[in-house]
């Protein structure tokens, strides 16, 4: 199997009795951890009126990790491209691209929730075509220098030079879930788990079948990659993991369905069912991540091993911390993940 890469994904959730302030300085320290521990990258979700994130300006976020790693790449999973005008999305992406010098990764989507819409002025309803829109004037900008409002249904304003470029010739994008889109526009795919052949093959067939069109976020020298998100649970007893998963996946689900319960006020009886669709996916994603993430060091390799074996995924993203996990709890499974389990992945990788 290819020699694999490993990754974090972070929404950033409130730890009961742990101050912001505090949660936000630990959440860095972890990040420092990962960057000594040679992982590639650490990805921070957007969420917006509720302790599902905290921080849910990730640039700001990625500007602060910065300051404290060197090699770590890192950037949203995802910027919510339908909520924020596109003049200030790629502005603020190339900041972040020189702070990082060249270590961002960008991660973009929709946004699931009709309330966040909303908050935002704009709206659910057309969150489809409002995320091509702006990513046309994005993948416009980073190819020409300027961003303009040519080509797009929702924003009419004057041509205007990017001042700041981007530090990177080019900077990596990602889509989660949808393998068509995600290789449409030519963006890597980060899927829930290991991903399955026929989701694979959809994804590199339509990364070929679009190459060349003006909606395009790949670079010359770009391939389609895949990283699947794994709930991480790491402990010496079977049992203690798998306790510190189920309180982390019962944590993340309890949040993310308090997301929505602001969506009455947008959305009709008969949209309810259709919105939260999604999140039933992703309930049963992280039941699925119990069974695969939760165990012994012994028990997390020969797992990881058998699903890497497959060559389909090229980096593993391990969500830590996840709901009720506590932070002692998230360093102890980085720990012992980064200390048994990473090296013998990397030499079976070899072997």
């Amino acid at each position: 199997m290819a020699i694999p890469t490993f990754g974090l994904f972070d929404h950033i959730e409130g730890i009961p009795g742990t101050p912001t302030h505090r949660l936000l300085r630990d959440r860095l320290e972890l990040v420092r951890t990962a960057d000594q521990a040679g992982f590639a990258s650490v990805h921070f979700a957007e969420h917006h009126g509720t302790d599902l994130s905290l921080a849910p300006n990730q640039d700001l976020v990625v500007a602060a990790a910065s300051q404290v790693t060197t090699d770590i790449r890192m950037g949203p999973m995802v910027k919510l491209l339908p909520m924020h005008h596109p003049v200030s999305l790629i502005e603020d992406m190339c900041v972040v691209d020189q702070l990082t010098e060249g270590r961002l990764e960008y991660g973009v989507g929709r946004g699931a929730v009709p309330a966040e819409h909303a908050w935002h002025g704009s709206s659910h309803r057309d969150a489809r075509e409002r995320f091509v829109d702006t990513l046309g004037i994005i993948a416009d900008a980073l190819r020409t220098g300027e961003i303009s409002s040519e080509h797009s249904r929702y924003h009419d304003f004057p041509t205007m030079p990017m001042s700041t470029r981007p530090f990177q010739d080019h900077i990596p994008f990602w889509y989660p879930g949808n393998p068509e889109t995600a290789g449409r526009y030519g963006m890597s795919l980060m899927w829930p788990g290991p991903i399955d052949p026929a989701s694979y093959e959809t994804y590199v067939t339509s990364w070929e079948a679009h190459r060349g069109e003006r909606i395009r976020l790949d670079g010359p020298d770009s391939k389609p990659q895949v990283a699947c998100s794994m709930l991480l649970a790491v402990a010496e007893r079977e049992e203690d993991a798998v306790a510190v998963a189920r309180r982390g996946a019962d944590g993340l689900a309890r949040r993310t369905v308090s997301a929505h319960r602001f969506d009455h006020v947008v959305i009709t009886d008969d949209e309810r069912d259709a919105v939260m669709a999604p999140l039933q996916a992703i309930l049963a994603g992280l039941e699925m991540s119990i069974g695969l993430g939760a165990g012994t060091p012994a028990q997390i390799t020969e797992r990881f091993t058998g699903f890497l074996a497959s060559g389909m995924v090229d980096r593993v993203v391990l969500m830590l911390p996840t709901g009720d996990m506590t932070l002692a709890e998230a360093r102890r499974s980085l720990d012992l993940f980064v200390s048994e389990v990473q090296p013998q992945l990397e030499l079976a990788s070899v072997a």
